[in-house]
């Protein structure tokens, strides 16, 4: 629930909500609206900034020079006044949905192992044997579909209550361990101080069926906070408490808890995240290999692209993960070895308008590169993929 994450979701929702919970982001926003003469969008923003963030700097002067060109074009508007720091904002609700579809190709639809066969250590000597069709890559196309909605409601003292609602699907040619449904509930309870600090914590559940009738199901429970700005960036720590089950399978359960520390960075070349976080997984059974510890480093970055395409956004991401057991996984694997897991992703996003279509239709575009190395072969895999679809907000 980091503020980057925020912002890239709401990016990805809708770029005119972009940053919703930084003020003088949408401020700066706003204003390169008015430059380019786009009054009504830009008083439309405002109107939402100056509820929720009533001292915003700037906000009232960019509001009334919105209204100004909207009085140019159309008529008469009157002006507002500095809303005082004394009165409450109103408490309602802002609500929004969106559809999202895409279509692409992957040379590993169903996360299978790199090798065809795996090699097996037993008393009388290594045995070298084939996966079974369905748990081996699986090249092809696919199709995704993804239905959100997103409410939210500032409360009394700066409060934020947010809640997103989400579906999702994939189908491909495989089916099996290729295809999956799941949905995602999160709410969250925000707090903006004055000085720019934010605290705030979210709950998340959330149910995955893959494998035709295979079921997992997660919660999980976050708390960030969120320090002053130092120049353009902010400092960011916050913990998480993960629980995990997967119906039919009590071996794979587990719980974890982990800390994690970064920083946000909004400039005038883009908006940057960097986080590291790492913790402890316990096993609720026997599982083999044991407990685990988890360490993660995680960089955003999000760059406006208007020299393209107007209201069009790149954004590109990496994360490295570590997982080591604390056990041996098996005496058949690699001569009873610990397990270590080391996974590199790399991905890039394009986001752009299609007004020809619809104002409230984008194109998306997304590439993805995926590796994971292991000390036992079962566990090495990696993954090449790229998606094309749109995304209609309402």
């Amino acid at each position: 629930m980091s503020t980057a994450n925020a912002c890239d979701k709401a990016l990805n929702e809708d770029s005119l909500q972009a940053c919703s919970q930084d003020p003088d982001w949408l401020v700066r926003y706003a204003a390169s609206l008015n430059v380019k003469e786009r009054y009504t969008e830009a008083a439309d923003l405002l109107e939402g900034v100056l509820m929720q963030y009533p001292e915003a700097d700037g906000a009232v002067e960019q509001y009334n020079q919105a209204l100004a060109g909207i009085d140019s074009q159309n008529g008469a508007y009157p002006k507002i006044q500095p809303v005082q720091p004394s009165v409450p904002p109103p408490q309602q609700w802002q609500i929004n949905t969106g559809l999202q579809i895409r279509s692409g190709y992957s040379d590993n639809l169903n996360q299978a192992p790199s090798q065809p066969s795996i090699q097996l250590t037993l008393p009388s000597g290594p045995v070298a044997v084939e996966l079974q069709p369905q748990f081996r890559k699986q090249a092809g196309f696919g199709v995704e579909s993804q239905l959100t909605a997103n409410a939210m409601r500032t409360m009394a003292d700066r409060l934020q209550w947010q809640v997103t609602g989400e579906f999702f699907n994939r189908q491909t040619e495989y089916g099996g361990y290729a295809d999956y449904q799941g949905t995602n509930l999160l709410t969250s309870l925000m707090q903006n101080d004055d000085d720019g600090r934010e605290t705030g914590g979210a709950l998340r559940f959330g149910a995955l069926r893959y494998g035709g009738d295979v079921y997992l199901y997660t919660g999980q429970l976050m708390l960030r906070h969120t320090g002053k700005k130092w120049g353009y960036c902010k400092p960011q720590i916050g913990g998480d408490f993960l629980w995990q089950r997967q119906d039919g399978r009590p071996l794979l359960d587990s719980r974890y808890a982990g800390l994690m520390t970064g920083v946000v960075c909004d400039t005038k070349a883009g908006l940057y995240s960097a986080a590291i976080s790492a913790g402890w997984d316990w096993a609720t059974s026997q599982r083999p290999g044991g407990d685990q510890r988890r360490g993660k480093l995680e960089l955003t970055g999000v760059w406006f692209t208007d020299v393209i395409i107007q209201d069009s956004f790149v954004k590109a991401y990496a994360n490295v993960l570590q997982s080591n057991d604390t056990q041996a996984y098996s005496p058949w694997l690699s001569n009873g070895a610990t397990k270590y897991i080391s996974r590199i992703g790399l991905g890039l996003d394009y986001d752009w308008p299609l007004g020809v279509v619809a104002d409230n239709w984008r194109g998306v575009a997304s590439a993805k590169w995926q590796n994971q190395s292991s000390n036992i072969s079962l566990f090495e895999m990696n993954t090449l993929e790229g998606w094309l679809g749109v995304r209609i907000a309402w």
